[in-house]
């Protein structure tokens, strides 16, 4: 891995080839990902980045150097990791700054104009305040299209412009979203068509907001939106690349876990007794039923009447021992053995209980087609949502189920195991 000849750069004394570099580089990337420092949330928060930043770093350091033990014990690179590790987290310290204050962080975010002053456009207004203005855009004006749109801020409405085009140029509009609660007979079509071939982005609410909520929204969903999907009609190779991966990385964990499963097992013994693991039945893929495996969290009488119940906040039913292991997620590691049975994938929509399911389908529309896909250890929506209690809850964990569905691939797939890691070192919402 580490080839001499290839290009050589002086650091401390130390003669370091690209090859090297680049993969420190990658190292660094890889830590600060799993941190989710590339996750919009926290481009322009300096508080939660310089948190994450130094425990990223660290965790590189460790990588780093655990790697050069094993593949080559240069003394001078050694001396070179320390220089090399602080000036990288002060260059990345200057830059998150200068990002998230003045004009460079205006200068980062897109200027969009919200067509629609209504119920469509408030979820815009709410997504701007959720992330209290660290989003990556900025909207300019609403601009109501009937009288009756009044749901947005009063103060960011203006008038219908005469000409749209030139208002665009003069306040500088990068993207107009289309967020009329009525489209019949009220879109300027001529006016956007000329913004359109001036070089300006057209983008519905629907599509806006499943780019930067990274969910997808259920008001005004249609089925045939799962036909224009990418991930719903993955390709035999893109199938047989997720199932390898997954008997892959399956073996290598459930080696590297092994003491800690072993470890986790007494603890649950010694505390309530056996049985340690337990064993339940699960809807997966296309509505089949497979039994789950994961490290008993709850106490043995915990569902003594048979009915199943909503997991909740400081649920008195989990054993001291089963708290850590829920909000650590290691109860979650025997789930390794489904996943090498083809039942589960490492990543999907949590799979719920057949009785569960049966009700929500009931409730909830589209909660069916969260199982054209595998269900997951990890997931899109375990990982930006917390732990559902209610029904409320699984519509909040659908939105974002379905965005994983439409969007599934292998890309999408290693982003959420970075942003398990990150969830592991905060466990915010985990029950």
């Amino acid at each position: 891995m580490f080839a001499s000849g290839v290009g050589h750069v002086p650091l401390g004394g130390a003669s370091i080839t690209s090859l090297e570099w680049q993969t420190y580089i990658l190292v660094i990337i890889g830590c600060l990902m799993s941190m989710g420092l590339y996750n919009p949330d926290y481009m322009f928060d300096m508080r939660e980045a310089v948190t994450r930043l130094i425990v990223g770093f660290l965790i590189a350091f460790v990588v780093v150097s655990i790697f050069l033990g094993l593949v080559r014990t240069d003394p001078e690179l050694r001396q070179a990791l320390p220089p090399a590790m602080a000036l990288s987290f002060a260059g990345l310290l200057v830059i998150r700054f200068a990002a998230s204050h003045g004009f460079v962080s205006q200068f980062l975010k897109r200027r969009i104009l919200v067509l629609g002053a209504g119920m469509r456009a408030q979820r815009i207004e709410a997504e701007v305040r959720k992330k209290r203005g660290h989003n990556g855009f900025i909207p300019i004006a609403y601009i109501p299209t009937t009288p009756d749109e009044r749901g947005v801020s009063v103060v960011n409405m203006i008038d219908d412009p005469v000409d749209l085009n030139v208002f665009c140029a003069e306040a500088g509009i990068d993207e107009i979203v289309i967020a009329a609660d009525e489209r019949r007979g009220t879109m300027p079509i001529d006016m956007l068509f000329e913004c359109r071939m001036s070089g300006r982005k057209i983008t519905a609410v629907t599509d806006f907001i499943e780019r930067e909520a990274g969910q997808v929204e259920l008001e005004g969903l249609y089925p045939i939106w799962l036909v224009f999907s990418q991930g719903a009609a993955r390709s035999n190779m893109d199938r047989f690349a997720k199932r390898t991966v997954d008997i892959m990385t399956s073996s290598i964990l459930l080696l590297v876990t092994l003491p800690v499963m072993l470890l986790t097992a007494l603890l649950i013994w010694f505390e309530d007794g056996h049985p340690v693991l337990y064993r339940q039945t699960r809807v997966g893929l296309n509505g089949r039923h497979f039994d789950v495996v994961k490290f008993r969290s709850m106490r043995v009488d915990a569902e003594k009447d048979g009915v199943a119940k909503w997991a909740s906040k400081n649920d008195d039913r989990v054993t001291r021992v089963g708290r850590v292991i829920r909000n650590t997620r290691i109860d979650e590691i025997p789930q390794i053995y489904n996943v090498l049975r083809g039942d589960m994938s490492f990543v999907g929509p949590r799979p719920e209980r057949p009785s569960i399911v049966e009700g929500l389908e009931d409730k909830i529309a589209f909660f069916k087609y969260r199982h054209v896909v595998k269900p997951g250890i990890t997931g899109w929506a375990q990982v930006n949502y917390p732990y559902g209690a209610s029904i409320e809850d699984a519509r909040g964990k659908l939105k974002y189920d379905l965005y994983y569905v439409k969007n599934e691939s292998i890309v999408l797939d290693f982003l959420i195991l970075m942003e398990t890691v990150r969830v592991i070192f905060w466990p915010d919402g985990a029950r």
